[in-house]
């Protein structure tokens, strides 16, 4: 695996699947961030294709479309990771699901404690749902989900082994990045001037310094350039590209067999599209081994697409949210397999990046 290294030379804009359009309420429009796989692998292949030869308009030659996993729902010959947050050249991830605590302060969140599956009740969801729940001499008042944290590579690593984070491991989201308003108008080809009607608002994202976009990438990378600038998201902003020999660095496996069970935690890092949500008592999600238990999912997030070959927009889908984790029960003959997941995505579309997975334990 190689590294792909994405720095703004200005704001960014990536906006919702809301209307764009005259007339339809489109003040203020927000920016998603981290932005769509698709979004930095699109931004990707085309400074490759431009390396290659191509004009920047049009369609790819045969020669160079093949070499670039072509235009298939999944990429043939090539698997992309991410997008992840870098700052200061490490790694940051969106807090667990799975982790709640007071978030009255501006360094860190207080008294964070973990959820794990409960003993089994009835419910909307069946007859014996495990719910997740925190330890019996835990108390939960005043604890909520940590949305707007991130965590080092070191916290992370904490929470796979089923301990919380310390003080030094959490990233405030305000230290990564902060919302821009812009204001525009378009302008006429033909006069030069300010067209009537059409003032427009959004917001775009800003990174803050030592921060940066980085993603993944294997295959055969013969004539891809180590540096280029980029058109990268809405309005055509400017990024650097470059490309560095060393891969992602993820939280190392934390995996471990109690008896003959073996009890771990799928991590979501990037939005993941199963082809079915995971339920309780499901077997095998996408192809992971064991029986599904519980889950903490944050809100679903809805993603889309452009196709390039229509000139459309692709329906938009609901994700699994960065920070979803999933617990599943397996026999502990099964460790191996479930280790080949650790780092690797999962889900439709993986090869794009979506679906970046960690695997850790609960207790």
């Amino acid at each position: 695996m190689e590294r792909l290294l994405f720095e703004p030379q200005d704001t960014l804009f990536f906006r919702d699947g809301r209307p764009f359009n005259q007339g339809e309420g489109n003040a203020g429009v927000e920016s998603l961030f981290p932005p769509s796989p698709r979004t930095m692998v699109g931004a990707a292949r085309v400074a490759w294709a431009r390396a290659r030869g191509w004009a920047g308009k049009g369609r790819w030659i045969d020669a160079i479309g093949s070499d670039l996993g072509g235009d298939e729902s999944e990429l043939v010959g090539l698997n992309f990771y991410g997008p992840l947050l870098e700052l200061d050249g490490e790694l940051v991830f969106p807090a667990p699901a799975s982790l709640i605590g007071i978030d009255d302060s501006k360094d860190c969140p207080q008294k964070t404690i973990l959820l794990h599956p409960g003993p089994p009740m009835h419910c909307d969801l069946g007859d014996s749902v495990q719910l997740p729940v925190p330890d019996v001499n835990d108390d939960i008042k005043g604890r909520k989900l940590l949305d707007g944290w991130y965590l080092i590579k070191t916290g992370l690593e904490k929470v796979l082994k089923g301990e919380s984070p310390d003080r030094t491991d959490w990233v405030k989201q305000s230290s990564l990045w902060v919302n821009e308003p812009k204001v525009g108008n378009q302008i006429s080809s033909e006069t030069g001037t300010t067209e009537q009607g059409m003032l427009y608002s959004t917001r775009h994202i800003r990174l803050q310094d030592g921060v940066k976009l980085v993603m993944g990438i294997e295959g055969d990378l013969e004539g891809f350039p180590d540096e280029t600038q980029i058109p990268l998201g809405g309005e055509a902003r400017s990024a650097w590209l470059s490309k560095k020999t060393d891969g992602l660095s993820l939280p190392s496996l934390q995996l471990a067999a109690d008896g003959e069970n073996l009890r771990y935690a799928i991590h979501v890092l990037t939005p993941l599209n199963p082809k079915k949500p995971p339920e309780p008592g499901q077997k095998e999600f996408e192809g992971l081994p064991g029986k599904v238990i519980s889950a903490c999912l944050p809100r679903v997030q809805r993603w889309g697409g452009w196709d390039s070959k229509s000139f459309q927009p692709d329906p938009i889908k609901p994700h699994l949210a960065p920070g979803s984790v999933i617990f599943i029960e397996a026999k502990a003959s099964e460790i191996q397999n479930i280790q080949k997941y650790h780092g690797k995505n999962i889900g439709q579309r993986k090869s794009w990046g979506f679906g970046l997975i960690t695997i850790g334990q609960w207790n």
